[in-house]
């Protein structure tokens, strides 16, 4: 981590302790927008960190704002920054600028005609009833398209992750202003694919990271027989497997931020099925941990797991990434096979 990551790390825990207090996170997941929290974000450039500043962003590098991701995921921010980051992205690589609002997007069946009539839905749109604008890809006449449109201008019906979080169903059918419609490749939707599971598996590596400090500051502070349940050998057992499980967790969405800028496919995959694979482990014994008091909602810890069950779902689940890592592996022959598997550099 250089110097300006690290000032990114600490501006963070600073903010987030203050503005993403587990209050805050029961008040969105009962349907208040974290307006302050998004508006401090903003204004500290943390929003759109690594995104080119000629698109509205601030500047620096892509891992900048996996950072911030991560450190969002510890403290459970309710705000799409995940989303905001990528939409971002792919506008910036069409010249265009990103509002200081909140932009989602929407992975659907959309098509666009050659007068630019957009007509199509998804679902699971994250945050959409909060964001200002969608960006989504739509099949055209001459080739895939990327687009965007005001929230307002969709029709939206509200839903809601296991986590509390707005996933919406938007429908649209109404044609676009030229300014907002532009030439993609016919991978598109493939890359907005792999940028939100490298994304979200930055994600899964911070919240587990979270998770596994809160049990271990639970088991220290749990007495049980006249001493904390630290000192027994099962608890103790259990933290060991998910301090393993998170380490590898962690390695993974390091190894994913080395790679965002080439959305290198089998780094996105590995990491996505690992911490996908980790999730299962750890939030089973965080709460085995906490006990009783785990599956409380009054206790912080489910604003993490259930958002680690969220994320683990969402594009693309351990198995399908792990279909994808066999058949590549295995696409070179068996002579190759451990040349193919070693040589990951």
């Amino acid at each position: 981590m250089n110097e300006q990551q690290q000032l990114i790390k600490d501006t963070l825990s600073r903010l987030l302790t203050d503005l993403c207090t587990p209050q805050e996170v029961d008040a969105a997941e009962n349907g208040e927008w974290a307006g302050n929290l998004w508006q401090t974000l903003n204004e500290t450039g943390l929003a759109l960190a690594g995104v080119p500043e000629t698109a509205g962003g601030s500047g620096g590098d892509l891992e900048d704002s996996l950072l911030v991701l991560h450190e969002a995921a510890r403290f459970s921010a309710p705000v799409p920054l995940a989303e905001h980051f990528i939409a971002g992205l792919l506008l910036a690589e069409q010249g265009a600028v990103v509002g200081d609002a909140p932009t989602t997007i929407a992975v659907g069946d959309f098509e666009i005609d050659d007068a630019l009539n957009l007509s199509g839905s998804a679902e699971n749109v994250a945050f959409a009833r909060w964001c200002g604008e969608i960006v989504l890809a739509a099949r055209g006449t001459a080739g895939m398209k990327l687009c965007r449109i005001a929230v307002a201008e969709t029709d939206l019906t509200p839903g809601l992750s296991v986590a509390g979080e707005p996933r919406d169903t938007i429908s649209v059918s109404r044609q676009l202003d030229a300014a907002n419609v532009f030439d993609a490749g016919d991978d598109i939707e493939h890359r907005i694919r792999l940028m939100g599971a490298a994304t979200r598996s930055v994600m899964m590596a911070g919240a587990l990271e979270s998770t596994l400090e809160m049990s271990v500051q639970y088991s220290q502070e749990r007495s049980q027989f006249g001493r904390s349940i630290s000192k027994f050998q099962a608890i103790q057992h259990q933290l060991a497997v998910m301090a393993g499980e998170v380490a590898a967790s962690t390695l993974a969405a390091d190894c994913i931020k080395e790679s965002f800028a080439s959305l290198n496919e089998v780094d996105s995959a590995i990491g996505k099925a690992r911490t996908g694979e980790a999730v299962s482990v750890c939030t089973d014994l965080a709460h085995g941990i906490h006990g009783a008091m785990g599956y409380t909602l009054e206790h912080s810890l489910n604003h993490r797991t259930r958002r680690l069950w969220c994320w683990r779902d969402e594009y693309g689940a351990e198995k399908e990434w792990q279909l994808l890592i066999g058949q590549k592996f295995v696409a070179g022959g068996a002579d190759n096979l451990w040349a193919t598997i070693t040589d990951q550099s």
